[in-house]
C-alpha cells in the first residue's frame, strides 16, 4: 500500500511501494526513520552445523552492483544451508535506483554450473527467484549471489526492503525448508537465519527474493 512522505523521493523509510498518483495510508514501522543506504548482498554456506565458509559479496548497489564470488562452506563440497547478508556501508545514501537480486550454484569445481536465476525488480513489488540448481539439478559445491540496477521507474517510490533465501531438495517445494529473511534495510540490514531444506541436509537448490514494504 502506496504512503509518501516529502523528501524521500526514493529513499526507504517505513517501507511501502508507491505508484505515482495512488497514494492510500500505510501503518508506519517505529524503526523505519534512516534513509535506505547504499547497500551490497553477501552469502555464506554452512555444513554439519559448523563448517562454515567465508561470506563472498557482490559489489554495492551504487557501483551497478555485480555478482559475489562463488561461496562454499570449509571443504567445499556439498553444504547443507546457506544465509543472505544485506550490507549497507558506514555512510547511508539514499536508493535512486532500481535493483533485483540473483542466484546461481555450481558443481565439481565450477564445471557443473547451472542458470543464473533472477528476482523480480524491486519496482515491480518484489518477489521470488525461481530454484536455482546445477547442470545436474544434485547437490551443488557452491553458491553465488548477484545484484543488477537499473534506472528506478518513472513515478515508482519505495521505501523498505529485506531479503528472503530458501533451500529446496529433490528438485521440489515439497523438499523445501523455510524461507528466511534478512532484517528490514532501514533498520540496518544484516544476516538472515540459516536457510536448510526439510531435513536440513545436502539441499539440491536455492531461491532468493525481494520482500518491498
Amino acid at each position: 500500500m502506496p504512503r509518501i512522505t516529502a523528501g524521500l523521493a526514493a529513499a526507504v523509510t517505513a517501507g511501502v511501494l508507491a505508484i505515482a498518483g495512488t497514494v492510500a495510508p500505510a501503518a508506519a514501522r517505529p524503526s523505519a526513520t534512516a534513509d535506505l543506504p547504499n547497500f551490497r548482498v553477501g552469502i555464506q554456506m554452512i555444513d554439519n552445523g559448523s563448517q562454515i565458509g567465508d561470506a563472498e559479496y557482490t559489489p554495492y548497489s551504487n557501483f551497478g552492483g555485480g555478482c559475489s564470488p562463488f561461496a562454499g562452506d570449509t571443504n567445499t563440497f556439498d553444504p547443507d544451508g546457506a544465509r543472505l547478508f544485506l550490507e549497507p556501508p558506514p555512510r547511508f545514501t539514499p536508493l535512486s535506483r532500481d535493483f533485483r537480486i540473483g542466484v546461481q550454484v555450481t558443481d565439481h569445481n565450477g564445471s557443473q554450473t547451472g542458470v543464473l536465476q533472477w528476482s523480480p525488480w524491486a519496482s515491480e513489488g518484489g518477489g521470488v527467484s525461481d530454484f536455482a540448481f546445477d547442470t545436474n539439478g544434485f547437490d551443488p559445491d557452491q553458491v553465488k549471489v548477484c545484484l543488477e540496477t537499473r534506472d528506478m521507474p518513472a513515478g515508482v517510490v519505495f521505501y523498505d526492503f529485506r531479503l528472503s533465501i530458501k533451500a529446496v531438495d529433490q528438485g521440489s517445494a515439497d523438499q523445501g525448508g523455510t524461507r528466511q529473511f534478512t532484517p528490514w534495510a532501514a533498520d540496518g540490514g544484516g544476516a538472515s537465519p540459516w536457510a536448510y531444506d526439510s531435513n536440513a541436509w545436502d539441499p539440491d537448490g536455492f531461491a532468493v527474493g525481494i520482500e518491498v514494504y
